[in-house]
């Protein structure tokens, strides 16, 4: 524990120093770091201190983990800067490689932007230095530094001549000139990695620059993009690494720049003939990921990964059936010529690239397969966890939205597996896929709800019998026999717990005000006022509220018949903001009338979007006149996610609005309009403006965006 540590520690005083001993002190220190543990600023100072004089010991093992030792103390402990000279000494060129590199991470680990300079001299000769550890070392600090010292980034901007000459060094030299020819290979990968270093470092430097950063990448490309291999003689970056980093830099560029779409996509399908599977496998997922990309396009990229999936590496396997089960998600006409493959992966022994091998078909596959597809799917269930089953489940979903014609098969294997055992997350995926089939697929809903009646019956969990209860409350009353659902409904009143039981009380109360038939209204009333009984208050309160009030047109419209309902994350801040003042909080209630309101189909588009539902990728596309239905559902999720969106950014809009103190008499936000651009995206600065409407008054906000470096 943390205070056996300290009083061990006292070890580093001893003399001689006991080098094992020593260790194994540090070992336990860091440990009691990483679990979570935090010193004192005091115990941590006391432990630094002892630990700057284990620098007399020559031992390379107690030194390697002095250093990592003062990385983490340096933030906790204070006068750290005592330990420069230190670090300064076994920075210099006649120190150990091991030592130099240490040293240096351990400094700048410590150094602060004032410090910068008197040490930039030796990190700018480290950079550059023969060594591949101390470049590489002095490159990652440098980069870290960059990050996370603001002050320090004028500084390191001044590197940029020695960073670009560490990416463009060859391999080899330094140590090398001494080893045999296995042992080069080995180091040469060990120097290729300092073009990665360098290359991160050189972006973060440019970011900014677009002009800067294409130049960056159409160079290296020219040099580095026409397949020459790992390790080859002739192309700048020889790094892996750096290759993939390359191609990521390439894509942001693409996407802001769409005149240099053209030239960097030949450099990304240069890269798809690379030598090396990692540099192959970046180009093909950078193609399919981009955005709008041709079928002529990703063509290669599809041609790369279906050679893959036959691979004996099951990385390369899961990695190539992951990207084309993310391309299926919008375009699912170009993966379906990999389907024999990826059906000879069902049976993979790894069983996620089995379970994304499934999905993946089912996203692709036509009405004619679905059949064999579900027979697959039946046994393959139970060989998989929970987790792995909820992706399962969200891919039939779509399915079923998308071949309408099928929603009986759909339905059966949603109702088979949702009487197998699993946990709470698993159950919640197949009732909302069952709840989405009934909303989408109006011939599917009766079959549907007498699944929905059956699972409740026996569900192990309250919070989804409550979900399930309040569905059948709104969609029960507008089916032909609505009293075969009303006699589930009441079963759960007499059975279960409280929280169930409420739920059931608020589903008979939907009965009883939206059926017309006065029987059933009858029937209802007499259930409910069996309810004012219950043991429980929320059941009694809430049968109390609906007799009171269900033969009232008025009331009824108002607590039921509700169509709209607050915004959520409007009512979080308006909460926030009325807890913040306790005096305003105990003199007035909070008023509800300054909380914006959405309508249900809004909510329950917002209510899909935060659950990461695909249903608009996958229903948009659609085979001959039976999928009209699916097209439906997927015009109307988009529109519903584009108004739930369109309230985010409006109330983001208000949080803004109502932090300016010269806005606060306006009153509240009315309307907020899209963004306008008012320049050229290719100029120094990007100045775009949003028009804000209140009842009296109308402000413009202009965004302006600096491109280049200062």
């Amino acid at each position: 524990d943390k205070t056996g540590v300290i009083q061990e520690a006292r070890v580093f005083n001893a003399s001689p120093i006991k080098a094992r001993q020593c260790r194994i002190i540090l070992a336990k220190m860091i440990y009691v770091l990483y679990q979570g543990d935090v010193f004192a600023t005091n115990e941590a100072t006391e432990l630094f201190f002892g630990i700057t004089k284990l620098f007399q010991s020559k031992d390379p093992s107690l030194r390697q983990i002095v250093y990592l030792s003062i990385k983490e103390l340096s933030t906790i402990a204070e006068d750290v800067i005592i330990i420069t000279s230190s670090l300064m000494k076994d920075m210099q060129p006649k120190s150990e490689i091991t030592y130099r590199a240490n040293a240096i991470r351990a400094l700048c680990r410590i150094t602060d932007a004032s410090m910068l300079q008197g040490i930039e001299r030796f990190i700018k000769a480290a950079i550059i230095d023969r060594s591949h550890q101390v470049s590489s070392a002095s490159l990652v600090s440098a980069y870290h530094m960059f990050r996370n010292a603001a002050g320090a980034r004028d500084i390191i901007k001044r590197w940029s001549n020695e960073v670009q000459e560490a990416l463009q060094a060859k391999s080899g030299g330094g140590l090398t000139s001494y080893l045999t020819s296995g042992n080069q290979q080995l180091n040469a990968g060990t120097s290729n990695i300092v073009q990665y270093h360098a290359l991160g470092l050189l972006y973060q430097l440019r970011q900014h620059d677009r002009m800067a950063v294409t130049k960056l990448i159409q160079g290296l490309g020219s040099r580095g993009g026409g397949g020459g291999g790992f390790m080859s003689g002739g192309p700048v970056l020889r790094s892996p690494q750096a290759i993939c980093m390359l191609i990521r830099c390439a894509c942001r560029v693409m996407e802001e720049d769409p005149s240099a779409r053209q030239e960097l996509y030949e450099l990304l399908e240069g890269y798809l003939r690379h030598k090396n599977d990692m540099v192959n496998f970046e180009a093909a997922k950078a193609i399919c990921n981009l955005s709008n990309v041709s079928s002529r396009e990703v063509y290669p990229a599809i041609s790369v990964l279906q050679l893959f999936l036959s691979s004996p590496k099951a990385t390369l396997r899961f990695a190539a059936i992951r990207a084309l089960n993310r391309l299926a998600q919008h375009n699912p006409t170009a993966v379906a010529q990999c389907n024999i493959d990826m059906e000879s992966l069902i049976a993979d022994s790894n069983r996620s690239i089995a379970t994304f091998a499934i999905t993946t078909l089912l996203k692709t596959g036509n009405e004619a397969s679905v059949d064999r597809l579900m027979k697959q799917i039946q046994g393959f269930m139970s060989e998989i966890t929970d987790e792995f089953r909820c992706i399962v489940v969200s891919a039939v979903r779509s399915l079923a939205l998308k071949f309408p014609a099928k929603q009986r098969v759909m339905l059966g294997f949603l109702s088979g597996i949702l009487r197998d055992e699993g946990g709470y997350e698993y159950k919640r995926s197949v009732v909302e896929a069952i709840f989405d089939l009934c909303k989408y697929i109006p011939d599917a809903k009766p079959t549907a709800l007498s699944h929905l009646c059956e699972f409740i019956e026996d569900c192990e969990f309250s919070k989804l019998s409550a979900r399930v209860l309040h569905f059948l409350g709104s969609e029960g009353p507008q089916m032909e026999n609505p009293t075969v659902y009303i006699r589930h409904i009441y079963n759960r009143v007499v059975l279960e717990n409280a929280v169930v039981r409420a739920a059931a009380v608020s589903a008979l109360a939907k009965f009883g005000v939206n059926c017309e038939d006065e029987q059933v209204k009858q029937s209802v009333r007499v259930l409910l006022t069996r309810c004012l009984d219950d043991r429980d208050d929320e059941v009694r309160d809430r049968a109390a509220m609906y007799v009171k009030i269900i033969d009232d047109q008025t009331a009824t419209d108002r607590y039921i018949r509700e169509d709209t309902t607050y915004s959520m994350a409007a009512l979080e801040r308006s909460l926030v903001e009325y807890c913040k003042n306790l005096e305003t909080a105990a003199e007035k209630p909070f008023d509800t009338a300054t909380v914006p309101r959405i309508s249900r189909e809004q909510e329950a588009a917002e209510t899909l979007r935060k659950r990461g539902n695909d249903i608009q990728s996958m229903c948009c596309v659609t085979i001959g006149a039976k999928a009209d239905v699916a097209v439906a559902a997927s015009a109307g999720v988009a529109s519903q996610a584009g108004k739930a969106r369109a309230v985010d950014q409006q109330r983001i809009y208000a949080e803004q609005l109502e932090q300016v103190a010269e806005f606060a008499s306006y009153g509240p936000l009315f309307h907020s309009a899209r963004a306008v651009a008012l320049t050229e995206s290719e100029t120094e600065y990007i100045v775009s403006c949003v028009r804000h409407v209140f009842s009296e008054h109308i402000v413009f906000q202009f965004d302006c965006t600096n491109t280049i470096n200062d």
